[in-house]
């Protein structure tokens, strides 16, 4: 009738997109329901039941069950109809185990991932496969220096980065691995190029997916005939690691103003830059009233802004901060400020207009504990 499996940690006991046949009930540990890289649950109740679902819709299994602990499972190869005909309770009791199932995602609709880990990220490094689907981008250049800067760049995102020297290699690479952009050097020799993106855009593998020129800035005829030939994004060299962040961010649809802002322990935190350029702080500016709408819909309600990175206190710096205060100001928004910030300078930020209540404090774990626990 059935067959008792046992599973390791990390193990993989049901995976996405399979022809779902048979089910599975809990006898010992803990099971992950993982979709999209992301934990959407997890099942530590002994003779809970999972793996159904796909066989009462006859569809493909539309979510990973991975084993956190070490795990003993029954696997039933009957079909449903048949072990429900022979056990009405059983029946009763698949009902109820999909009711708590479906009040269990709605609270998690409602809630949203707010990335405070309501959604677990599923990384592991399980011997049954890289679960993590991060951003994967091919540039096809013959300058190292080039692949080795932008290969930094980009992994201070987390992304990752294959490198292709011509078109062969290139088109190789797209035939084993699906992209998430591709990025062709204009300056490859003779039309290389433009040949290189008719092809990509003609195969099933790559047809879809973005495609952005790099230039050499000050290259007019370049870009213009890479224009005329259907590059629509660009990245210039020299590199220019906030531009180049910047562009990579829209075509990838990215939130742009992750390079920028980040929620650690239900905090938004902002660091400002040692140098600011004029590009830098009009991209900023564009993402602060974006990010203040993005954090209030996150339910998050306290703010921190680490000018400790400053040499020097300039109006460049000051500007940004200020804007940050004005915004909040304008939208009216109640959430709780702090800067970090040292030396006898410090407490001159809460004289900027917005940032009259915000507590100056010398590490961010001490300005969570005070806007925590005010006085």
């Amino acid at each position: 009738m059935y067959e008792t499996r046992e599973y390791k940690e990390n193990e993989t006991i049901l995976r996405e997109g399979e022809l779902g046949q048979g089910f599975c009930i809990l006898e010992e540990g803990v099971v992950q329901i993982i979709r999209d890289d992301k934990i959407l649950n997890e099942i530590d109740q002994k003779g809970a039941i999972f793996g159904e679902l796909s066989e009462i819709l006859m569809y493909k299994r539309g979510a990973t069950v991975r084993a956190k602990t070490a795990t003993k499972i029954k696997y039933f190869e009957n079909k449903l109809e048949t072990l429900v005909a022979e056990n009405p309770k059983f029946a009763v009791k698949m009902i109820r185990n999909l009711g708590r199932r479906l009040y269990h995602m709605n609270k998690l609709a409602i809630e949203g991932n707010t990335k405070n880990d309501i959604l677990t990220d599923a990384s592991t490094d399980s011997k049954e496969g890289n679960l993590v689907q991060t951003p994967t981008i091919l540039v096809v250049e013959e300058k190292y220096h080039i692949i080795s800067q932008l290969t930094d760049i980009f992994s201070l995102n987390g992304w990752a980065i294959e490198s292709a020297s011509d078109e062969s290699s290139a088109i190789n690479a797209c035939e084993s691995t699906g992209f998430s952009a591709i990025i062709i050097s204009i300056s490859l020799p003779e039309n290389t190029a433009i040949e290189l993106r008719r092809k990509l855009k003609t195969n099933p593998k790559a047809m879809k997916t973005p495609i952005i020129g790099m230039s050499v800035k000050g290259d007019e005829a370049a870009l213009k005939k890479a224009t005329d030939a259907g590059f629509s994004n660009f990245i210039t060299k020299p590199i220019d690691k906030h531009s180049v962040g910047s562009t990579m961010y829209k075509v990838l649809r990215l939130d742009p103003s992750d390079q920028y802002f980040k929620v650690v322990k239900d905090t938004l935190f902002f660091k400002l830059p040692k140098v600011m350029s004029k590009f830098l702080i009009d991209e900023i500016k564009e993402n602060i009233e974006p990010r203040i709408q993005k954090t209030i819909n996150e339910g998050i309600d306290k703010i921190i802004v680490d000018v400790t990175s400053l040499v020097e206190i300039g109006e460049d710096a000051i500007d940004v901060v200020g804007d940050i205060g004005d915004r909040l100001e304008e939208m009216k928004v109640p959430i709780k400020g702090a800067f970090i910030a040292r030396g006898d300078e410090a407490e001159m930020w809460t004289n900027l207009d917005g940032c009259e209540d915000w507590i100056v404090c010398k590490d961010p774990d001490e300005a969570r504990q005070k806007m925590d626990n005010p006085q």
